[in-house]
């Protein structure tokens, strides 16, 4: 009689408790996070075409120089529409050159939410004023820059993958524009260390100027990402294959004497002279040489943006990567 209760008890249970038990499989996008390479964006949904920063507006067109909506999308990721960035970049007149200095120094001056915002402010602003016929980039404290926060640059939490991979690309592509875009001479005086994309961001200036203690670093196998900001083409152009390699390659740190060595450096100032004194004297003289874009000499416009164009979908698929992740961890847990 027991069993007979039991079962009758069993056939009224609602269908839904009853768990299938059959075999474990991994979906394709849980699959891909086993790849140690950069994959593709999972295909939760159809993949962002090959067309998509077309499609995107005034976030990140070639039309728009620095586009609002890039801005307007880093402020609200970060939570707030109103929130000040002023004081993440500190501004300064010397004659016709306008000297930015990164100022974040308790942070190692990152490439964040509220410096990219301001950069994006201030190269507009620089673009289009008469009293500005140079800039000079230098940071505060010991660092230049610590380069990218890549959990503070703008990406929202979502949930598709595709989604996450568009974002990351579109958020890469805009952090190297402006530097691409800005149609007057620009500079940078390394006043410290610069990592990642503190470092390449500097060849797409048009000269740049180290303090001794200086040092250049793209770790980017170290991390599991890909090679961003035009590096894959201005490093070769500016170094030779050799130090393209060195830097990219094997993610080997350089000294400033090493750099100014290879060329990455164009002047190497003396311990003790005024950095952004002889930056800005260095900038008046290039000036008045009559002398324009440097990056330009080898590349146009639009070769320069299909390069970054390409670099940004690469690292938003590394992302994806277990290599990605493992550095990450790794990172979290305080190992090398």
């Amino acid at each position: 009689m027991a069993s007979i209760n039991t079962a009758a008890r069993l056939s009224r249970l609602p269908a839904a408790r009853f768990v299938s038990r059959a075999p474990l499989t991994l979906s394709a996008p849980r699959a891909r996070w086993l790849s140690t390479a950069p994959q593709p964006a999972p295909a939760l949904e159809p993949a962002p075409p090959s067309d998509f920063l077309a499609k995107m507006g005034e976030r990140c067109s070639r039309e728009a120089l620095y586009p609002p909506a890039l801005e307007q999308h880093r402020r609200e990721a970060s939570g707030s529409k109103a929130a000040d960035n002023t004081g993440a970049i500190t501004i300064e007149l010397r004659g016709r050159v306008a000297v930015w200095t990164l100022n974040q120094p308790e942070k190692l001056n990152p490439l964040n939410v509220t410096t990219l915002s301001r950069l994006t402010q201030l190269f507009a602003e620089a673009a289009s004023s008469p009293a500005v016929d140079a800039v000079v980039l230098t940071g505060s404290g010991r660092y230049l820059s610590s380069g990218a926060a890549f959990f503070d640059v703008g990406v929202d939490k979502v949930n598709w993958p595709s989604v996450l991979h568009s974002q990351v690309a579109r958020l890469n592509v805009g952090i190297f524009h402006p530097f691409i875009h800005f149609p007057k001479p620009l500079f940078i005086a390394a006043n410290g260390p610069a990592v990642g994309g503190g470092t390449t961001m500097q060849l797409l200036c048009d000269a740049v100027l180290a303090a001794p203690g200086a040092t250049f670093h793209t770790p980017f196998k170290k991390l599991g990402i890909t090679k961003e900001g035009c590096s894959t083409l201005t490093f070769a152009q500016k170094m030779g294959s050799e130090g393209a390699r060195r830097m990219l390659d094997e993610g080997e740190k350089l000294s400033a004497a090493e750099a100014a060595r290879l060329g990455f450096v164009d002047v190497l100032v003396e311990e003790g002279s005024d950095l952004v004194a002889a930056a800005c004297e260095f900038a008046e003289g290039w000036v008045s040489e009559g002398r324009g874009r440097r990056i330009l000499e080898h590349n146009t416009l639009d070769e320069l943006d299909e390069v970054n164009e390409q670099e940004g979908q690469q690292l938003a698929s590394a992302i994806f990567s277990k290599a990605f992740w493992a550095a990450t961890l790794r990172k979290a847990a305080g190992l090398k």
